[in-house]
C-alpha cells in the first residue's frame, strides 16, 4: 500500500481528482480544511481560504507563536492520518511534513489558465476578466503562504514525482492515471519506511501536545523520544515536569528524555 499527497491549485477539479482515487484504491480522503475543522484554536474562515496572505498571518500572529502552533497542529494531524497508509490527502503542502518516506506518492493537479477562469467566472458570476485576476492574486498568495509556513515553493516541479493536468486528462483519467501511479512496486510499503513514518508521527503529536513549548527540539525513533527546551535554570524541574504531564496520553509513547538547557 502507499500513501498519497495531492498538492492542487486553487478552485478546479483537484479536490474531485483526490476524491476520486480514494474511491478507486479504497483509500480514504482527508482534506486541509477537513483537519482545520477539528481545531478549537485553528478552525478560522481567513486561515482556510488563504486568499489574502496579509490578513492570514495576522490571524495567526494574534497568538505567541502562532506559525509554529499552526505548523505543529497540521502535521500532527496530516502524520497521524498518513501513517495508517491507505490515505489520499489533499490540500497545500502536506507532502513536505513527510520525510524520505518511499511509500509517499506526491503529486501536482493542475488546470489550464482559461477553465479555471471560466469555472470560477460562472462560480462567482463575475466577468472573465475579473476571473482572470482574482485566480492569478490566489495563486500568488497561496505560493506566499506556503513559503510564509513551511518555507517550500509549491511550484516548484521537484518537488513531485507526478504532475497531472486535469484539463487534459479530465477527472477520470487523472485519477487512474494518479492510481496506477501508486500501485508501482517503488511507491510499496516497507518495513524501513513505515517505521520512519511512524517515528516522524510520533515527533509530531509530541510537539503538538507541547503546546505550551512551541520551539521544542523532538526527535523520536522506535517509541522512545527526545525533548529538548531551553529555560531559566531555576525552573528545569518544573518545566520538566510540565512536559511529563503534557505528553502523558500519547498512547505510541514508550519513554521520553527531557533535556531542559539553561538559557546563557
Amino acid at each position: 500500500m502507499s500513501i498519497i499527497c495531492i498538492s492542487r491549485g486553487s478552485y478546479y477539479r483537484g479536490k474531485d481528482v483526490a476524491e476520486r482515487v480514494a474511491s478507486i484504491l479504497g483509500y480514504q480522503c482527508v482534506s486541509r480544511d477537513s483537519l482545520l475543522a477539528v481545531s478549537d484554536e485553528f478552525d478560522i474562515p481567513e486561515i482556510k481560504l488563504t486568499r489574502n496572505i496579509q490578513h492570514a498571518t495576522q490571524i495567526l500572529e494574534r497568538y505567541s507563536f502562532g506559525r509554529e502552533r499552526y505548523v505543529n497542529f497540521i502535521s500532527a494531524e496530516i502524520l497521524k492520518r498518513l501513517r495508517k497508509d491507505d490515505h489520499v490527502y489533499h490540500g497545500l503542502a502536506g507532502q513536505f511534513f513527510v520525510n524520505d518516506i518511499s511509500h509517499l506518492v506526491r503529486i501536482r493537479v493542475i488546470a489550464d489558465l482559461d477553465d479555471r477562469v471560466k469555472a470560477e467566472a460562472e462560480r462567482e458570476n463575475i466577468p472573465e476578466d475579473k476571473a482572470r485576476m482574482q485566480l492569478k492574486h490566489d495563486d500568488e498568495q497561496r505560493q506566499k503562504w506556503a513559503l510564509f509556513l513551511y518555507g517550500v515553493d509549491i511550484a516548484d516541479p521537484a518537488q513531485y514525482d507526478l504532475t497531472v493536468n486535469v484539463s487534459a486528462l479530465g477527472v477520470e483519467d487523472s485519477a487512474e492515471l494518479i492510481s496506477q501511479t501508486a500501485k508501482l512496486p517503488c511507491y510499496l510499503t516497507t518495513e524501513e519506511s513505515q517505521g520512519s513514518i511512524n517515528d516522524q508521527a510520533l515527533a509530531a503529536e509530541i510537539r503538538a501536545a507541547l503546546f505550551d513549548f512551541p520551539l521544542a527540539g523532538v526527535s523520536s525513533r522506535e517509541g522512545r523520544a527526545c525533548v529538548n527546551v531551553k529555560a531559566p535554570e531555576e525552573q528545569a524541574d518544573q518545566i520538566r515536569a510540565r512536559i511529563e504531564s503534557a505528553v502523558g496520553g500519547i498512547v505510541d509513547l514508550g519513554m521520553v528524555d527531557i533535556r531542559v538547557d539553561p538559557f546563557y
